[in-house]
């Protein structure tokens, strides 16, 4: 599907995929031209827009002379598409330009002309660089075709790419999956700004961060208390005693030695009364 007349001037480019703003994909463009952009100040000019919601999406025009819109469900949306344009005339200009230069460089004037005439083709070449025009539309189930072709801004400040437009026709048509299976699409929390201004927004889609587990509560079981160890005296050196000096034994006593009786002498007649004179 190629969305043809003439690119309007985006004043608004929004992704949310948390749906907080009232839209998940909010695209409002308008006439381009100053005069026009003074218009939109006070609102008088004309202007289009795209919404898409988790249910429908709808197409609105609106001008001076009144406003159409045309809604429809999710479910019978039979594709969303859109891409850009490039203005393939300024590529075919610019291989002109070159080959008139080439021609011409070898005449009386040649080195003049060759530099006018490649001049003309580098702007040519710029032109089709810069230049793009994007679009953006759905078909119904019907057959219907609503969109619209816009371009980057300057005076609003809401600048966008190929790229963004990738992301937001791949989020759409995961949206109308949804719809069409009767699935819920997970909501994103965090919303990131990546325009000029504000206007311009992408939610970001990181996955949810799984939740682990409550892990069990051990009940405290009151322990015993631990008995201290014993601590090792440090070794205490003896005290040297005084050594005694040595215990001689006692020598014995000289034995006495009896002496016999005397014998009595001889021939001295015995008798039991001693006499108290020695005998002689």
């Amino acid at each position: 599907m190629n969305i043809g007349g003439a690119p309007l001037v985006l004043r608004r480019f929004q992704i949310d995929e948390t749906g907080t703003s009232g839209a998940n994909v909010w695209i409002e463009a308008r006439q381009p031209g100053l005069v026009s952009f003074l218009l939109t100040i006070v609102g008088l000019d004309p202007n289009s827009s795209l919404r898409v919601t988790r249910g429908s999406i709808s197409f609105q025009n609106s001008s001076v002379f009144g406003m159409n819109q045309v809604s429809t469900p999710l479910a019978n949306i039979g594709a969303f598409v859109g891409g850009y344009k490039k203005p393939f005339w300024a590529l075919v200009f610019s291989g002109l330009m070159l080959f008139a230069g080439l021609s011409f460089a070898f005449t009386e004037d040649g080195g003049a002309l060759f530099g006018i005439f490649a001049f003309l083709a580098l702007v040519g070449l710029l032109y089709y660089y810069l230049q793009k025009t994007m679009f953006m539309g759905f078909e119904t189930s019907g057959g219907g075709t609503y969109g619209f072709a816009f371009k980057a801004s300057v005076l609003e400040g809401v600048g966008v790419d190929i790229k963004r437009v990738e992301s937001t026709i791949a989020y759409v048509n995961s949206l109308i999956s949804s719809a069409s299976l009767g699935e819920t699409f997970v909501e994103q929390g965090q919303t990131q700004v990546l325009g000029g201004r504000q206007a311009t927004m992408l939610a970001s889609a990181t996955a949810p961060a799984p939740q682990p587990a409550p892990a069990p509560v051990v009940q405290p079981v009151a322990a015993q208390p631990v008995a201290p160890a014993p601590v090792a005296a440090p070794p205490v050196a003896p005290v040297a005693q005084p050594t005694p000096p040595p215990v001689s034994a006692p020598a014995p006593a000289p034995a006495q030695q009896t002496m016999p009786p005397p014998a009595p002498p001889a021939n001295q007649p015995t008798t039991d009364t001693q006499s108290p004179w020695p005998p002689v």
